[in-house]
């Protein structure tokens, strides 16, 4: 499944539009969009970090969504001088108030550019070389927990800059920026969709994690990490083997360390 999350209803129209999303009334904490086939469904989350993250959660509860699923957030954001109506993949994401970082796992050609965002607590006209938002780290922090990094994304449609402040957008103005951008999202969704079928096939339970767990002691919460990052493996390096790599390790801890080294410094391919 594709799921969608916007701050704002001009945000969303263009996409409820496009995808012929209908309402589901029987959700009435957030407004929820759906397509009749159910694999395309949107939230719109209102504005604001906690609106955002409050969001995906009501909407994971609602729809039981699977760790294999599709999330992507889409919105308006500032910056300094990039011309407004241009679209920017975000490729990390930095919280102002806590300074907390999210790196976004861009392992796909994108149909745009990718550039750093800031997540604001309120609006600002004080650009800088990077994305202002107000929603991608409440989205992100909270879906990263649902989801899988790779299939986890923030797009973004600049609406002001430093010649053309806040002032100057409006509803209709947004929507109109959102609309000419429907064929990018189309293409990043397009993107993403073989590396779901990659991940469904080996999201069950990888077949090293007993093994590992008879070698190695691992507290509860590394079992999670540690089946996250042997799927993770899998998808990256399907034909490395990976017992060699691990080994000579004595801690369940150091296990996951050198896990996470390799992945970091691995190059994504989608294989046939």
């Amino acid at each position: 499944m594709i799921h969608i999350f916007c701050a704002l209803p001009c945000e969303a129209q263009p996409i409820i539009q496009n995808f012929k999303l209908t309402e589901l009334k029987q959700f009435d904490l957030f407004r929820i969009y759906q397509s009749k086939d159910k694999e395309i469904d949107l939230t719109i989350t209102g504005i604001g970090k906690l609106n955002a993250a409050s969001a995906v959660s009501y909407h994971h509860a609602s729809l039981n969504t699977k760790a294999s699923d599709i999330w992507l957030n889409i919105g308006v954001a500032g910056h300094a001088d990039i011309s407004i109506g241009e679209a920017r993949l975000v490729n990390k994401i930095t919280e102002e108030q806590t300074k907390s970082c999210w790196y976004p796992q861009i392992i796909f050609k994108a149909p745009c550019d990718s550039i750093a965002l800031i997540t604001l607590d309120k609006p600002s006209d004080d650009y800088q070389d990077a994305l202002f938002d107000m929603e991608a780290s409440g989205f992100y922090q909270m879906a990263i927990r649902l989801g899988t990094a790779e299939l986890i994304h923030s797009l973004k449609i600049i609406s002001d800059n430093a010649e053309q402040a806040t002032s100057t957008v409006n509803a209709d103005s947004v929507k109109k920026m959102m609309a000419k951008h429907v064929i990018t999202i189309k293409n990043i969704l397009d993107s993403l969709k073989p590396i779901t079928l990659e991940i469904d096939s080996i999201i069950s339970e990888p077949k090293e994690y007993k093994e590992f767990l008879e070698r190695w002691h691992f507290t509860q919460s590394e079992r999670v990490q540690l089946s996250r990052l042997l799927q993770q493996w899998n998808l990256r390096l399907p034909n490395d083997e990976i017992t060699k790599h691990v080994i000579e390790n004595t801690t369940g801890k150091s296990v996951l360390n050198v896990l996470r080294e390799k992945i970091n410094a691995s190059e994504f391919v989608i294989h046939d």
